[in-house]
């Protein structure tokens, strides 16, 4: 059976999805198209370059220096043109700060002083681009990685080779429906990127943009060379994390309606599944200590902003591997519902599918900003 997977955007918890695609395909189902926000981007996008649970696994369990791989995606920003300089958001603000015991010439020389040393100094050049760029820290290495991921390991009797492709490029190569969301901030709008609405646009920037936690990592401006959006120039533009707008769209792979389809191509006759990360459970965790395995709960959730966010990216081996498992049981569990159970679940949607679709197509509407 085939279906089509959506999935949520999660920070490093989306490492539960390589457990639960294991265990998808280790039942023999197989997907369709694929739709993913965040860290649901970054899976989806491997899925359909490919990759096995293993390789994922392998992917994502990477360290450098005894430190997870992610670690380094939390990058020191950029250095700053003097253009930038002087254009700045804060430079702006200290032209206008009028300090009037000072002659108008010196003022402007101190104003430049301050900019560039905020700019330059190891000590606020986060600050200086977390003001600038909207982000605290840079992801150049993040892009690199996932480039370095669409270029490794076999494929269809060859080696892959997808990380300078396009959208338009990446499907026409492995003929598999990839979309992934993100946000665009400059027109307030839903950006749902695949090879029909932007295909010019580089796969590795359409996931690099749908990860891009507002405030964390630098927002991404859309180049004029990746063409347009739905015949819409977005040149420009700043484009930031899907899960701003919508983390979870499953709406999309739901509704038929016209709108909808000239985003997410015609409605298909595979299943939806959405594969959502509910952090009010706990993940049990077994850890050693001294000797004694230890029953732990780990809730998600627990830690908040950049210092959740990297403490996540740099969890323990254990806390992964619960996490994988967690995904894997979610899975079995859903599969492993009783028939009986599963007919009446059947049975539900066939008397409410009257008020589903309403409702998916209105959602989806919205998201889509019609």
């Amino acid at each position: 059976m085939r279906y089509d997977l959506v999935f949520e955007g999660g920070g490093a918890k989306g490492m539960g999805f390589v457990g639960a695609y294991e265990e998808f395909i280790g039942r023999g189902y197989t997907f369709g198209r694929l739709l993913g926000t965040s860290a649901g981007a970054i899976t989806a996008a491997l899925l359909a370059a490919g990759y096995t649970p293993d390789e994922m696994l392998q992917a994502l369990t990477e360290k450098e220096n005894g430190k997870s791989v992610f670690t380094g995606f939390m990058g020191e920003p950029a250095p700053f043109t003097q253009e930038e300089i002087r254009a700045s958001a804060i430079r702006t603000l200290l032209r206008n700060v009028n300090l009037k015991l000072l002659p108008g010439f010196i003022e402007d020389r101190l104003d430049d002083a301050i900019t560039e040393t905020l700019a330059q100094s190891p000590g606020s050049r986060h600050f200086f681009a977390f003001v600038e760029r909207g982000g605290w820290f840079a992801a150049d290495r993040f892009v690199a990685w996932l480039k370095t991921k669409l270029d490794s390991g076999p494929w269809k009797g060859g080696r892959r080779r997808f990380s300078g492709m396009t959208l338009a490029q990446f499907f026409a190569a492995t003929q598999v429906d990839l979309s992934v969301v993100a946000s665009d901030t400059s027109d307030g709008r839903l950006l749902v990127l695949n090879h029909r609405t932007a295909p010019d646009c580089p796969a590795v920037w359409a996931v690099r943009m749908s990860m891009s936690i507002p405030l964390v990592w630098n927002e991404v401006i859309w180049a004029a060379d990746w063409g347009a959006y739905l015949g819409r120039t977005l040149t420009g533009h700043s484009v930031v994390d899907g899960g701003v707008l919508s983390n979870f769209p499953i709406e999309l792979f739901i509704s038929d309606e016209p709108q909808v389809t000239k985003v997410m191509g015609p409605k298909q006759d595979a299943a939806v599944l959405g594969l959502l990360i509910d952090e009010s459970l706990p993940v049990p965790l077994v850890a050693r200590k001294r000797g004694i395995l230890v029953d732990v709960n780990v809730k998600p959730g627990e830690l908040r902003t950049v210092q959740r966010i990297t403490r996540e990216f740099d969890m323990s081996d254990e806390r992964r591997e619960a996490l994988v498992k967690a995904g894997r049981d979610a899975m079995a569990a859903y599969f492993d519902k009783k028939p009986a159970r599963r007919a009446a679940a059947r049975g539900a949607r066939a008397v409410g599918a009257k008020r589903v679709k309403p409702t998916a197509d209105r959602i989806a509407a919205r998201l889509l900003g019609q």
